[in-house]
């Protein structure tokens, strides 16, 4: 079975009829699509009930499955795509961790400002928001408690850390133009040598701690999501991460990204995504293959060999 795992965007225009070729591919067995809680979050985030309604009703017919990634409150089956239930349950994510996305997406607004007095409110507002809710919220989330206890072991010093990012951008020795023409499979690794070689000492610094936070993260999710977000710092193909809807945006990229390299291929329409997905799995070394035609990324899957154990993780964890 060959598991394909669909960007939001291809049931947004599957609803519009500019994918409609997709019902007769996923009519085949052989070929499983998929959706996560990201998806979840996309479709009701907008706050349109309609378009709400018909990408649920789109998931219903191109038979998609849900992949999930450990014992969390938002499993779902796939008999319980319904509005109402998938809303109630949207809900109660928002409700939990939405004020800690809210910080994170105010903090990451701060490393692209222009304004610098704006920018170094900005992070401490983030940072104060973010320390409180790990505070509050320390013993609901089991799984984050590793992360949360570095942050609470020396709040000052994390907020004065966080703050020294603030400057980061402008000290880089290459910019986005320089990068974007750089091969996907080598750009990340390439960028790192180069702070690694700065002579700024600050740079040095980072760069070996790019390393060890990659190192030293337990799973293949954690250390997938900090390559996403040093290629965003970088400049990598960017989005315009001053405005909160698009970091919104872009966070949800990184987060589908997590769920897709469990799978034997990522089918998305967003060129600027499929460029930094194949650079920050070429950077881990990760074989899932990202494309924009059903079609052409089956038989880009089917020309790959030693694919079965991809295909077998993420079914080991749909419902």
């Amino acid at each position: 079975m060959t598991t394909i795992y669909l960007d939001h965007n291809i049931i947004d225009k599957f609803d519009k009829g500019e994918t409609a070729y997709l019902e007769p591919v996923f009519a085949n067995k052989e070929y499983l699509p998929i959706i996560s809680v990201v998806s979840i979050d996309e479709i009701f985030r907008g706050g349109e009930q309609a378009r709400s309604r018909r990408n649920i009703e789109s998931l219903q017919k191109l038979g998609v499955r849900y992949i999930h990634s450990g014992p969390d409150e938002s499993h779902m089956l796939i008999d319980e795509l319904d509005y109402e239930n998938m809303h109630q349950k949207w809900l109660g994510m928002q409700s939990d961790i939405g004020p800690l996305n809210n910080s994170f997406f105010l903090f990451i607004s701060t490393l692209f400002s222009e304004n610098e007095t704006e920018a170094f409110q900005n992070m401490e507002r983030a940072i104060t928001d973010e320390i409180s809710w790990v505070k509050n919220n320390f013993d609901k989330f089991p799984n984050l408690q590793e992360q949360m206890r570095e942050i609470l072991k020396n709040p000052e010093e994390y907020m004065q850390l966080c703050k020294q990012l603030i400057a980061l951008k402008r000290q880089l020795p290459f910019t986005s133009r320089e990068i974007n023409n750089i091969p996907e499979h080598l750009v990340f690794w390439t960028c790192v040598d180069k702070l690694k070689n700065a002579a700024d000492a600050n740079l040095q610094l980072i760069a070996d701690e790019i390393k060890n936070a990659i190192d030293n993260k337990k799973t293949i999710d954690d250390q997938f999501m900090i390559v996403s977000q040093w290629l965003n710092l970088f400049g990598y193909y960017p989005d315009k991460l001053t405005r909160i809807e698009k970091i919104k945006s872009n966070f949800s990229d990184a987060r589908h990204g997590t769920y897709g390299i469990a799978c034997d291929g990522i089918l998305t329409l967003d060129k600027r995504f499929t460029k930094r997905i194949t650079a920050a799995m070429s950077a881990l070394r990760l074989e899932t293959i990202v494309g924009t035609d059903a079609n052409e990324l089956i038989h880009r899957i089917a020309l790959r060999t030693g694919t079965s154990s991809v295909g077998q993780r993420a079914g080991d964890c749909l419902r």
